[in-house]
């Protein structure tokens, strides 16, 4: 083993060998990362969270778009995903009202309606929402 000098001054084989062993791991610990994935899991929040992760890109959802051509009152649940580019996905209509009808159409023109993340939510943590929705 070579020795090692500092400051002009030979340090000893065992104090040598401690400073190795030290700076060995300092530099072994700062290349592991943590392991990084795109699959975040998704955090289910009530409406009143969901303002902390996601707000609507055009101010509010247009819930009409669901029941277009019909006198939109009644109610119904709706329990939708918000992933991490801010789309609305796995879009589910519970407990509608007879007065409601929607399809299949216009369940996809309602989900391009998008999200944008909050700057607390610099991670875009995907959401899922449970909303009771009543039209008047």
């Amino acid at each position: 083993m070579k020795k090692i000098v500092f400051s002009g001054k030979k340090l000893s084989p065992w104090f040598s060998g401690i400073m190795m062993m030290i700076s060995l791991t300092i530099t072994g610990c700062t290349s592991i990362s943590a392991p990084t994935t795109n699959s975040q899991q998704v955090l289910h929040v009530s409406v009143s969270e969901l303002s902390q992760y996601w707000i609507v890109k055009d101010g509010v959802l247009d819930w009409s778009v669901l029941f277009q051509d019909q006198e939109i009152t009644g109610d119904f649940t709706a329990n939708f995903v918000i992933n991490s580019l801010g789309e609305i996905q796995l879009l589910d209509l519970t407990q509608i009202s007879d007065s409601l009808k929607s399809d299949e159409l216009k369940l996809v023109n309602f989900s391009r309606q998008s999200f944008i993340a909050t700057k607390g939510n610099y991670s875009n943590q995907p959401v899922s929402v449970t909303a009771r929705v009543i039209l008047n």
